[in-house]
């Protein structure tokens, strides 16, 4: 089969590799559609968990199963699916503890096994959902990046009534900005620096940094000088954690969906005085029949941030477009034949 494998940082090509070995409780996916993920680009790029390479790229997939394992019981040839790439080992601490999305053992698509980034791919069964008939293949593929959406918002502590601020446009933020219509009213702020993208932020205030002269100050004035109850931090810089942190109300949460490199500094006298409370957000607590649910709504309408869909062997293409198409493009899927 076909597969873009990593062979070194900055080193993805296209290649003849066999097809992956069918395990007793797993599908083999014959690939139809999968999406560019912000991710893919960093681990392409750096390298950050240390695959051990050469390895099949990629973790956003969909498609039609080709074959069951032997102790497969949920699905059948035939079966259109989407796949979510974690897989937790189910006996570590953390799965006993009801986290497994935080699994000692983790296994990720991509990472340490063969991604979607291929004609065909493997994924345990409890990890895939029979796709939606009103859902292309592409949008079926959003199934996880749903998911960690909606766990980025939990974690923020989201609720009906409830102010948000969300930095970043990227995809995830985007698609965070959409999922709050599904909190009554709330307000939702979004702080971008791309009008293609905070175009497409549903019914969010949005707020471009490059042109505003003081960002925190729109934020207070949008919410009456009182400040957001929670904010999401999508971008991965220390000046987006100060300004979260600035912005916060008393007691307000910071969902941290964006790790910052190194070190950052942070001003423990405003976390002190307002008690505000920081947490990550890390993968999601297996939100797969929500997102898919969430998908078909068509007020939330999730699906319209795939702004592009190309042929497998335009993929450089494709990454190109993800990676410095940040004014014309959002999602790009990579389709099949």
């Amino acid at each position: 089969m076909k597969a873009l494998v990593l062979q070194a940082p900055g080193q993805l090509i296209m290649k003849e590799v066999p097809k992956p070995v069918l395990g007793a409780d797993e599908l083999l996916i014959k690939t139809k559609a999968a999406t560019i993920c912000t991710s893919d680009l960093h681990d392409i790029e750096y390298n950050p968990f240390g695959i051990k390479l050469p390895m099949i790229m990629g973790h956003e997939g969909a498609g039609v199963v080709e074959a069951v394992g032997e102790g497969v019981t949920d699905f059948k040839t035939g079966d259109e699916v989407a796949a979510h790439p974690v897989i937790p080992c189910r006996v570590c601490e953390s799965c006993k503890r009801g986290l497994e999305h935080l699994c000692d053992n983790m296994g990720h698509l991509g990472i340490d096994r063969g991604g979607a980034f291929a004609e065909y791919f493997t994924i345990r069964q409890d990890r895939a959902r029979k796709k939606p008939a009103s859902l292309s293949f592409a949008e079926s593929t959003l199934m996880e990046p749903v998911c960690v959406c909606i766990e980025a918002l939990e974690r923020a502590n989201m609720k009906d009534g409830n102010s948000i601020l969300i930095i970043g446009d990227g995809p995830f933020g985007i698609l965070m900005s959409r999922l709050c219509k599904v909190y009554k009213d709330a307000k939702v702020i979004l702080l971008g620096r791309h009008p293609f993208r905070m175009e497409r932020a549903g019914n969010a205030i949005t707020i471009n940094e490059r042109t505003s002269d003081n960002p925190l100050a729109e934020v207070m004035k949008a919410t009456d000088g009182k400040g957001v109850d929670s904010a999401v931090l999508c971008v991965g810089t220390n000046q987006a954690l100060d300004l979260a942190v600035a912005a916060l109300r008393p007691r307000g949460t910071l969902s941290v969906f964006s790790a910052i490199a190194g070190r950052p500094t942070i001003d423990m006298f405003k976390v002190h005085v307002k008690e505000l409370n920081i947490c990550g957000s890390c993968n999601d607590m297996n939100y797969l029949d929500r997102a898919l649910e969430y998908l078909q709504d068509e007020e939330l309408n999730l699906k319209e941030v795939i702004t592009h869909q190309l042929p497998f062997d335009r993929f450089e293409e494709a990454f190109r477009l993800v990676s410095k198409g940040k004014d014309s493009a959002l999602k790009v899927s990579l389709i099949f034949e």
